[in-house]
């Protein structure tokens, strides 16, 4: 028998696995934490989830688990297909992929579809969890503009507790492509931490805010013509190139909502605390206000929420 008010939430991506064994509460309350492999790393997911979760289930019983991210994709454990916006958390609930496995009752939460203001498609697995995690926190009502910085940033436009549409924006992994692979990294010192004060960031940022004409492939070039000319350092080369993209996402991001009809005057991150102060700094320039929000906490509290719609379900 499972320990009574016990679960395990899990956030587990292509790249790492994060668990946390939780005491239900108002907030969850996080007893214990584990990490793993990657989906895109494992052959075995039952067996990689055991391996890390095992000990917790052997100690307190067959815990329920609800687990989000690449988990539910078709690299995952099982391919949950996406809930379509307009969805609310009960929508996502319902949507959830149930399974039990050696007596463990497991949901995956399917992530997010939509057709985006740009009239494309648009999917997400795991940021889901955050933005319903932090609409339960703060008990938000009408409209709202989310974003979601990362490797793929999301923006989200939410109504009343319910995600109307997204889109996203890749300038996450574009600066590690460029960084890693580009002639434009070529001789930039290698990274350290990029504050939102660093001169070099701050120029990148304003060259990208000041000229809504300049698009983001014709700025990029400049980290190396700039290089070429003698006007930037090797050492400032990587902070302005990541001044540059960030700038160029959130003007674009900005002007393209405003011409869907969804001007933005206040904007919340859901973020990484490092990566979110820079996406502020770029807010600050552009005098939008804005909010942050602990990441890890967002995701608990939704993963938390989904978790009490969690029952056991035989394969």
């Amino acid at each position: 028998m499972a320990a009574a008010g016990r679960f395990i939430a899990g956030d587990w991506g292509s790249s790492f696995m994060r668990l946390y064994l939780c005491e239900t509460g108002a907030p969850a309350r996080i007893l214990e934490t584990a990490s793993g492999l990657g989906i895109k790393f494992c052959d075995n997911p039952e067996a990689a989830f055991f391996d890390v979760a095992g000990a917790w289930i052997d100690r307190d019983g067959p815990l329920p688990v609800v687990l989000a991210g690449m988990v539910g994709s078709n690299i995952g454990w099982v391919d949950c297909p996406y809930a379509p916006c307009p969805a609310g958390l009960d929508d996502l609930a319902a949507r959830m992929t149930r399974f039990e496995v050696r007596g463990v009752p497991v949901a995956i939460v399917p992530g997010l579809s939509c057709t985006n203001i740009f009239g494309l498609p648009d999917v997400m697995r795991g940021e889901e969890a955050q933005v319903f995690g932090w609409l339960a926190q703060a008990g938000a009502g009408g409209r709202r503009t989310l974003c979601l910085p990362g490797t793929h940033a999301k923006w989200c436009s939410v109504t009343d507790a319910r995600v109307t549409r997204f889109f996203t924006s890749m300038t996450g992994e574009m600066f590690e492509i460029l960084v890693a692979h580009s002639l434009v990294g070529r001789d930039m010192t290698p990274g350290t931490a990029i504050e939102a004060g660093d001169p070099a960031f701050v120029r990148g940022v304003e060259i990208a805010v000041s000229d809504p004409r300049l698009a983001v492939e014709h700025a990029i070039f400049s980290a190396r013509s700039l290089r070429v000319t003698g006007s930037l350092s090797p050492q400032a080369a990587r902070p302005y190139l990541s001044g540059l993209l960030i700038g160029c996402e959130i003007r674009d991001a900005l002007a393209a909502l405003a011409a869907a009809g969804e001007p933005v005057d206040h904007v919340t991150l859901i973020g990484a605390p490092a990566l979110s102060l820079l996406y502020a700094a770029v807010l600050d320039r552009l005098g939008v206000v804005h909010a942050m929000a602990d990441v890890h906490a967002a995701s608990l509290a939704g993963l938390a929420a989904l978790a009490g719609h969690t029952q056991p379900v035989s394969a």
